[in-house]
């Protein structure tokens, strides 16, 4: 890889991370979900958009870790592509797994559980497919 590969390199994975929230931001704009967040298949992220009064970052960062290994064995066995936690008070958060750039994603998004939001994520994940 030559010098100029690897300065064009971060320059294109802003411009995706850009695109990613760009969309985020305008399903969050509709008032579908208070946060949602893209990580990478061992957990690092990789897109945000919102803030949750009830869930911060690191909450759900810390969930989605935990997650990994229960996901990547059920995979083996029953493959997962949403797991949803709801708590008393009718709120969601939903991780939401799909295959892109050749690694298993998820989103998580916190949801009021008042609005549909499974159309939105799939919308969402269509696009960031799209710029495989």
């Amino acid at each position: 890889m030559t010098g100029d590969d690897q300065d064009t390199s971060p320059a294109e994975a802003l411009t995706i991370q850009a695109k990613i929230e760009a969309v985020m931001q305008e399903f969050y704009n509709e008032e579908r979900w208070e946060s949602i967040f893209m990580f990478s298949s061992e957990g690092l992220l990789m897109a945000s958009c919102g803030n949750s009064p009830d869930y911060k970052l690191e909450n759900i960062l810390e969930f989605n870790v935990s997650l990994i290994n229960t996901i990547q064995h059920l995979d083996h066995h029953m493959p997962v592509n949403e797991m949803t936690v709801r708590e008393k008070r009718g709120k969601m958060i939903v991780f939401h797994y799909f295959d892109a750039w050749g690694e298993k994603l998820s989103l998580a998004a916190v949801v009021s559980g008042k609005k549909g939001f499974r159309r939105a994520l799939g919308r969402l994940v269509k696009v960031i497919q799209s710029l495989d």
